[in-house]
């Protein structure tokens, strides 16, 4: 089995790589609904989550209160840290128990944290999607409902270019043009193949 990572900022556009990945038969692992399922209540990383941060992070139907808290660790790279540092060993149990009972010949990570989580260990490749700031900042605004300061701020929050390219195997930029989107990624699934 292959496992390939797919990394990058929020809002480069790592579902578009993912999603022709997996229309070519990858295997993809969704890490930002892994993320989700992870901190549903009665979950252990919800429960150390609400004994961190507080009772003012959870909503009154005990789910949390997902705005609220990115708003502040965006803004505390302290209690980003913090937040990640809880999350990401619930994360990791769920993808090893993943790999493990997968039967598919390739397996694709996608994950923003990939790198800092310490996930991408268990890749064989590393794909880093990239894109300009503004267009980036436009895609988070329309996803997910935020004004172009809360975007830029999370932007701010992760980590820059640089970081993602000394780390990764193959770059794919996405700033737009779908078809030379799917070229590169086929290209790179192609030469990933050709060395199973």
């Amino acid at each position: 089995m292959i496992i390939i990572g797919i990394t990058g900022g929020s809002g480069c556009g790592k579902t578009t790589v993912s999603n022709i990945l997996s229309d070519n038969g990858v295997d993809i692992v969704d890490c930002d609904l892994v993320a989700k399922k992870i901190v549903e209540p009665n979950e252990p990383a919800l429960n150390e989550i609400k004994e961190y941060f507080g009772l003012e992070y959870i909503k009154e139907d005990g789910t949390l209160n997902r705005k609220k808290l990115a708003s502040l660790v965006f803004s505390d790279p302290e209690k980003l840290l913090k937040l990640n540092e809880i999350t990401h060993k619930y994360v990791k149990e769920y993808i090893d128990l993943y790999i493990k009972n997968s039967k598919a010949e390739i397996v694709g990570l996608d994950a923003a944290a990939l790198i800092e989580s310490g996930i991408y260990k268990n890749c064989d490749y590393l794909i880093c999607v990239l894109a300009d700031k503004n267009i980036r900042a436009e895609r988070i605004m329309k996803r997910d409902r935020l004004s172009q300061e809360e975007a830029t701020s999370r932007i701010n929050a992760q980590k820059n270019d640089k970081f993602y390219i000394e780390k990764s195997d193959y770059v794919v930029y996405n700033n737009g043009n779908i078809d030379d989107v799917k070229n590169k990624v086929t290209e790179i699934l192609d030469e990933i193949r050709s060395k199973i």
